[in-house]
């Protein structure tokens, strides 16, 4: 028998695909669902962030995306320049989790990569 037309991804069918978060800092993993909002997904599991403004103004919630796949929603040249974001931060209030991650929530200083 056939199985024509039964195919989707999961995310077509409405089912939430679990990743994982690393967070070097902390030697910590969390699990999360695709598509979460990096900060609110780090803040509902007990991880301790800076944050403001929450819309991509201020710049508190600087983080390091050390490896994976975000969505980025628009933000602030001022919270984040784009030297900044060559380098690898991102702004946890404006990242969309698309794949498993590793992250660092040290923003201040240099990376090395």
């Amino acid at each position: 028998m056939s199985r024509r037309g039964a195919c989707c991804r999961a995310d077509e069918l409405g089912v939430r695909m679990k990743r994982v978060i690393t967070i070097e800092d902390l030697q910590r993993k969390i699990s999360v669902e695709q598509d979460e909002i990096l900060l609110a997904a780090l803040l509902s599991r007990g991880v301790r962030f800076a944050y403001s403004c929450q819309s991509g103004n201020c710049g508190a919630c600087k983080c390091w995306l050390v490896s994976g796949e975000v969505r980025e929603l628009a933000f602030s040249d001022e919270a984040l320049s784009p030297g900044e974001h060559e380098q690898g931060l991102i702004l946890a209030c404006r990242s969309h989790v698309r794949s498993d991650l590793t992250i660092s929530l040290t923003a201040s200083g240099q990376r090395n990569h």
